[in-house]
C-alpha cells in the first residue's frame, strides 16, 4: 500500500523514523514528511540580523509561523506526488484543519491521526479532530472529550524499535548507577501546563542514598534546594544505542510518566525492556493489557512505596534479570513498531 506518513522532528524520540521503518517492514511503500525540523537549525547571519531588528519575541513568532506554513505546503505537495491510499499523521499539531481537509481530498483512502500527547493542548488537533477517519490515542482517556469534537477515537499504545535498542555484539559489561532516569524534567514546558510530579518523584530517589544518574533537559534549571540537581549528568544522551548501553549498565531504570498519561504508557515503557534492561515504572491501568505486571515489568503504585520497592529490587539481582528478560521477550513479540503499524493499518482499512 502507498502510505504517506507525516510526523514530527524529535531528536530524542525519533517517532517518525521508527513508524516509517515499521510500515516498510510490513511491505508498504512509504513516503515520510518530517515537520518542524528547521526550527532545530542554527539561526544564520540574516536571521540574527532580523532578530536584532524586530526583537526576539517577534522574530521567534515569525520563525515558527514561517516553518508551519512551509510544513503545511510540503505535506500537501508530498500527498499530491505520492497519491497515497492511506495518510498517517503523527500528532501533526502544525497542520491546519484546512490542510487536513485537503489531505482527505487527495488520499484515495483514509487519513488517520496517532497522538501521544493531550490533544487539548494543541488547537489545530482539536480543530481537525472530526476530519480524521480514526483518531488513535496513546492515552485513551482523552477520547471522551474528542468525541465532543466529532472525532472517532481508538486506543493505540506506543512501541519500540528493537534494532535501535538491541545490545551490540561484544558490548562490554560496565557497572552503572543503582538507578538511572533518562528524560526531561518537564516541570516548565513553556506554553503548556506546568507540572512537577516527575521532579518530585526523582527528588525522592535522590534522597534515598542510592547512586543515581539523571539525564535530560530542565533538571539543571531546578532550584538549588533540589538534591536531584546534583545527580544531573547532562542535557541529552543520544542516540538510542547510547541510551540502551546506559540502561543496561544500571541496576534499575526508572520510568516516571508525565501527568498527561493517566491510564496509558509512554514510549519509555517499551524501550527500556527492548534494551534488555530492568524497568521500574509508576503503575498505569493499561499496563495490565500490555505486560504481565510483576513478571515482565516492575511497578510502584505510589510515592510512599517507591523507596521500599527500589531497595527490594536492588537486593534481588536475579529477580531483576528475570523480569528484564521476560519484558524484552514480550516487547519483541507484541510491541514493535512493525506490529503497531500493522494494527494501525488493519484498523484504518477495516473501517
Amino acid at each position: 500500500m502507498r502510505i504517506l506518513l507525516i510526523g514530527p522532528h524529535w531528536d530524542t524520540g525519533r517517532w517518525t523514523e521508527y513508524c516509517t521503518a515499521g510500515l516498510r517492514a510490513g511491505g508498504h511503500t512509504v513516503r515520510s514528511v518530517i515537520y518542524s525540523a528547521e526550527l532545530d537549525q542554527t539561526v544564520r547571519m540574516f536571521g540574527r540580523l532580523r532578530r536584532k531588528l524586530v526583537g526576539a519575541h517577534r522574530f521567534h513568532l515569525e520563525r515558527v509561523m514561517d516553518a508551519m506554513r512551509r510544513d503545511n505546503a510540503r505535506a500537501l505537495e508530498a500527498a499530491e506526488a505520492h497519491q497515497p491510499a492511506l495518510i498517517v499523521v503523527l500528532k501533526g499539531e502544525v497542520l491546519l484543519p484546512e490542510t487536513v481537509d485537503r489531505l482527505r481530498a487527495i488520499a484515495t483512502g483514509q487519513v488517520v491521526q496517532w497522538c501521544g500527547d493531550n490533544p487539548s493542548w494543541f488547537p489545530n488537533l482539536i480543530g481537525a479532530a472530526h476530519l480524521y477517519h480514526t483518531f488513535f490515542l496513546a492515552e485513551p482517556s482523552y477520547g471522551v472529550d474528542l468525541i465532543k469534537h466529532g472525532a472517532r477515537p481508538a486506543f493505540l499504545p506506543h512501541a519500540a524499535d528493537p534494532a535501535a535498542w538491541a545490545p551490540s555484539d561484544g558490548e562490554p559489561v560496565t557497572a552503572g548507577p543503582d538507578v538511572i532516569f533518562v528524560g526531561d524534567a518537564r516541570h516548565n514546558m513553556g506554553h503548556l501546563p506546568a507540572n512537577r510530579d516527575r521532579v518530585e518523584r526523582l527528588e525522592l530517589v535522590a534522597r534515598l542514598g542510592v547512586s543515581l544518574d539523571v539525564w535530560g533537559r530542565g533538571w539543571e534549571k531546578l532550584e538549588e534546594t533540589y538534591a536531584v540537581r546534583r545527580h544531573h549528568r547532562g542535557l541529552t544522551l543520544l542516540p538510542a544505542a547510547v541510551v540502551g548501553r546506559a540502561y543496561r549498565a544500571a541496576k534499575i531504570v526508572l520510568n516516571v510518566h508525565h501527568a498527561q498519561m493517566r491510564e496509558g504508557v509512554n514510549m519509555r515503557t517499551f524501550e527500556i525492556p527492548a534494551a534488555g534492561a530492568f524497568q521500574l515504572s509508576d503503575y498505569k491501568a493499561r499496563m495490565d493489557g500490555l505486560f504481565d505486571v510483576g513478571a515482565e515489568i516492575a511497578v510502584f503504585r505510589g510515592d510512599d512505596e517507591l523507596g521500599e520497592v527500589i531497595r527490594h529490587y536492588l537486593a534481588h539481582p536475579a529477580v531483576r534479570r528475570d523480569i528484564a528478560a521476560a519484558g524484552r521477550s514480550r516487547v519483541l513479540h507484541d510491541h514493535t513498531y512493525e506490529a503497531r503499524m500493522r494494527e494501525l493499518v488493519e484498523q484504518a482499512t477495516r473501517t
